[in-house]
């Protein structure tokens, strides 16, 4: 339990108090509202990219990356600001993503064991990804079994804990690509945006194509 309750913890808990309204409140308030706030997150997020540039001797991985981000956050706008179920749709994705990051943060650090993919992300583990992929599965099904919150199917769920698992492993590569663990420091115990964002960013990137294109 010692690895749990630390410091990085608290500063977890303390970043998302504040990042999650900040996420949420735009889509349910205001069309206007989101188009600023994810902008700003975007503009960060590339600023990020652009002192990745320090590290390395070419840029092309980089470029792809920013490339991908802002059409990524650009399909997600497009959603939002499109009807009211998509707006309902969106925020079902956000939640998924945020169980599926949770909770194999959780079981990490609760568990331990055999690390997933060490050469890509020292933090990763086995017991970490089972923990996340079946809490979220789990916990979204008594969602639409008991309360009827959320009719997506089973299938969507884990096509997006699959996106996002993936987008999550891409920011690794990407890191480990430039030689840092995180992408800034904007956001204590998480990092730069870009850490905070990496599943989201794939997520929505993939999605955008099936649904807008």
């Amino acid at each position: 339990m010692s690895n749990l309750f630390n410091k990085e913890l608290l500063l977890r808990i303390f970043s998302l108090i504040f990042f999650i309204p900040l996420v949420i409140f735009p889509i349910i308030y205001s069309n206007y509202l989101t188009v600023f706030i994810y902008l700003i997150f975007n503009s960060l997020i590339v600023f990020e990219f652009n002192k990745m540039k320090t590290n390395v001797e070419k840029y092309f991985i980089i470029h792809i990356s920013v490339i991908l981000t802002c059409l990524s956050f650009l399909f997600f706008i497009m959603l939002v600001i499109s009807s009211y179920d998509e707006d309902f749709k969106v925020l079902e994705i956000i939640l998924i993503i945020w169980f599926f990051d949770t909770f194999s943060f959780l079981g990490g650090k609760l568990i331990g064991g055999k690390k997933l993919m060490p050469k890509i992300s020292a933090g990763k583990t086995v017991s970490g990804l089972l923990v996340g992929f079946f809490s979220t599965l789990l916990i979204f099904q008594l969602f639409v079994y008991y309360f009827n919150f959320f009719s997506s199917s089973l299938f969507f769920y884990l096509i997006i804990i699959l996106l996002a698992f993936i987008g999550d492993l891409l920011a690794s590569l990407l890191k480990r690509y430039v030689a840092i663990k995180d992408s800034g420091n904007i956001m204590p115990g998480h990092g730069g945006l870009l850490d905070r964002f990496d599943s989201f960013i794939f997520v929505f990137f993939i999605y955008g194509l099936l649904v807008l294109i």
